[in-house]
Formats: C-alpha cells, sequence, structure tokens
C-alpha cells in the first residue's frame, strides 16, 4: 500500500508541476528596470497565507526546486508568488553576467513591495528560495523579521568564502571560471564577479537575527554547495528549525523523485 501511495503520489506531482493556474504580471523596479512574476493561488479566495519563491543563478521560475516547494505551498493552501529575477535566464531579462546577490536581494525587495499593495498580501508571510536565491531570503529574512514568518533556504549559498572553497576544491571548471573570470552556460556568460561579490555574505552571522521559523533544505549528492556548509548554518541558526536533507540528489533536484522528496519536506514543515 505505501509503495502505490508513493506512486500516486509521484503521478500527482509530475502532473500538476506546471500546470497550476496563475496570473501573470510585469512589475517595474525603482529605476524602471521590468520584472515578471506569476501569482497562483489567490483565485481561491480562503487562501490566507502567502509565499514568495525565488530561483537560484542561471535559472528563472519554472527550476524543478522551484516548482516543486510551489506545489507544496499551494497544498497547503497559499497564494505564491514565483518571479524571474533580473540577469538570469528568465523572462525579466539583463543578461546573466551582470547577476550579483545585491540584484537578487533587491529583486526579491521589489517583488515584496509590490506585494504589499495586493488584497492577498498577509503577514507574517513565507520565503522559499533556491541556491543563490537561497542566500537572498535569508539575507531578506535577517533584516525584515517582522515580516517573514517561515524561511526555506533549498540548497542555498552559506557564504561566498564556502561557496568558493568548495567549488574550487570539486569542479576543475570552477579553477577554469576564477581564472579566465568567466565561463559560459546555455549561451550566456557568468562572472566571476558574482562569487566575488558574495564574499561580503555569511549567514552564519545571521543566526541571532533570523525570528522565523527555519527549513533548510540539502542535497546528499550536491557538488555546488556544501551539505555540510548547509549542517553548519543549521547549528548556528536559533530560532525553531528543521534540517531536510535530500537523498540522492544534486543540487538542482533533477529526478521526479528528487522534487518528490522535496516537495513532501516542505509539505510536512509548513501549516
Amino acid at each position: 500500500m505505501k509503495k502505490i501511495c508513493m506512486l500516486l503520489m509521484v503521478l500527482l506531482l509530475a502532473g500538476c508541476m506546471h500546470r497550476s493556474p496563475y496570473t501573470a504580471f510585469w512589475i517595474k523596479n525603482s529605476r524602471g528596470e521590468p520584472l515578471y512574476l506569476q501569482v497562483a493561488g489567490a483565485e481561491d479566495t480562503g487562501n490566507r497565507k502567502l509565499a514568495i519563491i525565488q530561483h537560484g543563478l542561471a535559472s528563472d521560475m519554472s527550476h524543478p526546486a522551484v516548482q516543486a516547494v510551489k506545489k507544496a505551498f499551494l497544498a497547503r493552501g497559499y497564494v505564491v508568488i514565483t518571479f524571474d529575477s533580473r540577469y538570469s535566464l528568465g523572462k525579466s531579462g539583463g543578461g546573466v553576467l551582470r547577476a550579483r546577490l545585491s540584484t537578487f536581494e533587491e529583486d526579491l525587495r521589489t517583488v515584496v513591495n509590490w506585494a504589499k499593495g495586493q488584497s492577498f498580501y498577509h503577514e507574517l508571510f513565507a520565503l522559499a528560495g533556491h541556491s543563490l536565491g537561497g542566500a537572498s531570503v535569508l539575507v531578506y529574512a535577517a533584516g525584515h523579521p517582522e515580516q517573514a514568518g517561515i524561511l526555506i533556504p533549498i540548497t542555498p549559498v552559506v557564504s561566498g568564502q564556502r561557496w568558493e572553497d568548495f567549488c574550487l576544491s570539486r569542479l576543475s571548471f570552477c579553477r577554469d571560471w576564477k581564472k579566465d573570470g568567466f565561463y559560459t552556460y546555455e549561451d550566456e556568460q557568468i562572472s566571476y564577479q558574482t562569487v566575488e561579490t558574495a564574499k561580503s555574505y555569511d549567514a552564519l552571522r545571521l543566526g541571532d537575527k533570523l525570528k522565523a521559523k527555519v527549513l533548510l533544505i540539502a542535497a546528499e549528492k550536491d557538488n555546488v554547495v556544501n551539505p555540510g556548509d548547509v549542517a553548519d548554518l543549521y547549528e548556528a541558526l536559533q530560532t525553531l528549525k528543521r534540517l531536510a536533507v535530500v537523498p540522492e540528489s544534486g543540487h538542482n533536484f533533477e529526478s521526479l523523485q528528487n522534487q518528490l522528496d522535496l516537495y513532501q519536506a516542505v509539505v510536512d514543515f509548513v501549516p
């Protein structure tokens, strides 16, 4: 019976991952630069909770981690905002070469400020972010403890220095990336300055500033973010917290089983 239930869950997630109805919006930041976002769940007037999810570097809102977590929040009755950060691969545009943690933080602030003017806005809201987006939501939640009640960093960059150390120790392309100053991914150039400028960030120093209830998610076979660094962050947190390790998963939760495990971890955590 357990295997049958698991199979049904896999089929449900596969069938619904990209089919949730949504409303699309184009908004602008303070300099008039466009951001594309989608709002799902607002059509259900019974939804009285809000979640905002941010993708990672050289990605967009269609990323498997974003979609799995979005589905989990919708299953729990949340209105869910997903968006394409600038300087990434989504519709907001701008070219990945200019992506920095600071641009991710700015885009998240733009989206939150827009949401404050919408009828579905509620505090305390939930924040989730993958990879560099995980770092972004950690910084935002530490700076706005009165707004964020739930925080879900998914394989987050824990610090710029740790990100570099792990990457250089594990992947030859990282050594070439640092030497050349950029590497090419899906016809886009990613600057090593993205790593260098992130070295001023260290989530371990945010532990006493985070008041939200935190679900930290690590991937067992992550070769981008050290699962041990995520465990160290968990130990540094001084709030209600849980650590979930998705088995047999890489950084991007490639398999349907990885996505189901991620989905289930979030469903089990959020009210």
